[in-house]
């Protein structure tokens, strides 16, 4: 504006050259000014932007992050992150005991007991924001039990009347045998066992959906309805019926089908047996069952083992031992007579039934029927004896010689062989049962479980085994002298 003044005010007569050059000289700085203007702007919106976002990130990066308000539970920040950090802003926890997040699963101390008696525990909460980082608090052993199998969140108790044993829990086991001494006639054979599969039945029908629940059988191993304690919900109640009638169901079909159980806890030192209820009950408390029903008509019958100690010593014997040459004669001699022995019988065999041929085949098809009809009975160790048929006419079969028994080393005049030691006893199988319980049930924190039993037809001497497993054990116990209808 200065120099369009001045250009009105200058003379007419001024030389035409210095105006062109005035005008030029105007024009450059009018650019100038321009230019100049145009930097100051942009240099201060660059100054702008920088503070603004500079401002930005500073403040995002002291304001608490929010890892659980994203879709899926996850910023998007944070997908693939490996683990959240480990440490989190202070915040101040909110005063409502509804909704208040805890850092952790742990119940409060006053719940514990109101865990223990009914299963209940507070409802499931959602986090809104970061949750706040508090003390510790005083640990009351439902955390421990929480992480454990069979221990569930949520689970309501059920009461069970298991043969008039009453007993209550959220985690409840049936421990039942399936021995072959279980079908006996005077207990009422299959269709005895088959009732008290239908009264079992109930039972496990009865108990809440919020119950977990699972079923062993053993005889000499022990098959599970499940890995682990499942919820009483209709699926699985359904499931527990099929299984259920796979045992039991026939002459043929009797003891153990899956043996799908292998203990992880230590094993009392056996080599056998024909009534493993100490295996069942290490697969109740694996489960860490609350309640165990346990019915059977004996006790635990279990080969003993040698310990450390005794098998070293018959280690030491065994070294020193040899079989005499007088001995390894004497065996070759016996076993020749044995081999002839045996040619004999075998032609007299063979003479026998051509002889009896059709007689024969009449014996096999009545003694087939009867076993189909379940004519006979079931003895221990032998499984299913069928009854006997006896056809006129046909005399019994010629009998096979006896193999003779190998020569036994021995060491200074005396046999060495590996000791029969017996059956484990009574009190060996309860302490190892009780301290088996302290190495789970106590060790991590679990209540401990009440076991009840049901002695069904056993003998006076066998019953007391499982009278005092359950009066040890906080448990009922209960007498049944009939067989089950």
């Amino acid at each position: 504006m200065q120099a369009s003044v001045e250009e009105k005010k200058e003379p007419k007569d001024a030389d035409p050259k210095k105006r062109v050059k005035g005008a030029a000289g105007g024009f450059l700085s009018r650019y100038k000014m321009l230019f100049g203007g145009s930097l100051a702007v942009a240099i201060a919106v660059h100054l702008l932007l920088l503070i603004g976002f500079g401002s930005y990130t500073l403040f995002k990066g002291s304001s608490p992050r929010m890892p659980f308000t994203s879709e899926g539970g996850v910023p998007a920040e944070d997908v693939g992150m490996e683990a959240p950090p480990e440490t989190a802003p202070d915040m101040v926890e909110e005063t409502s005991n509804e909704s208040s997040p805890t850092p952790s699963d742990a119940a409060p101390a006053e719940m514990d007991t109101v865990l223990a008696v009914s299963g209940v525990i507070s409802p499931a909460t959602s986090f809104q924001a970061a949750p706040p980082v508090l003390a510790a608090p005083a640990s009351t052993g439902i955390e421990k039990r929480l992480s454990q199998p069979g221990a569930r969140s949520g689970a309501k108790a059920s009461s069970v009347n298991f043969f008039g044993a009453q007993g209550q829990g959220t985690n409840v086991y049936f421990v039942v045998d399936v021995s072959d001494s279980m079908v006996e006639a005077d207990k009422g054979g299959i269709d005895g066992y088959r009732n008290l599969k239908t009264k079992l039945g109930q039972m496990i029908a009865s108990l809440a959906a919020e119950t977990n629940f699972n079923v062993v059988f053993y005889g000499d191993g022990v098959d599970l309805f499940r890995g682990e304690s499942v919820p009483a919900t209709p699926e699985n109640r359904k499931a527990a019926e099929e299984f259920l009638q796979g045992y039991m169901s026939s002459t043929s079909q009797r003891g153990n089908r899956t043996r799908n159980f292998k203990p992880k806890l230590d094993r009392l030192p056996s080599t056998g047996g024909t009534s493993r209820m100490d295996l069942g009950l290490l697969a109740a408390f694996e489960g860490r069952a609350d309640t165990i029903f346990v019915l059977t008509d004996g006790k635990p019958v279990i080969q003993r083992a040698m310990n450390e100690k005794e098998r070293e010593e018959y280690r030491k014997k065994a070294a020193d031992s040899e079989i005499s040459v007088a001995d390894r004669q004497k065996y070759e001699k016996e076993v020749a007579e044995y081999r002839k022995k045996y040619e004999e019988y075998n032609e007299e065999m063979k003479k026998y039934r051509e002889k009896y041929a059709d007689k024969i085949t009449e014996k096999a098809r009545r003694e087939a029927e009867n076993r189909a009809k379940g004519k006979g009975k079931v003895i221990e160790g032998q499984g299913f004896v069928v009854d006997s048929v006896k056809i006129s006419g046909l005399p019994d079969a010629p009998k096979a010689p006896t193999a003779p028994l190998p020569p036994q080393a021995k060491a200074q005049g005396k046999a060495v062989a590996a000791p029969n030691l017996g059956n484990w006893q009574d009190e060996d199988i309860l302490e190892y049962l009780k301290e088996t319980i302290a190495k789970t049930y106590k060790k991590d924190g679990f209540d401990l479980p009440s076991i009840h039993g049901v002695s069904f037809m056993s003998k006076t001497a066998e019953e007391k085994f499982l009278s005092k497993l359950a009066s040890r054990n906080n448990g009922k116990f209960i007498r049944i002298s009939a067989p089950i209808k």
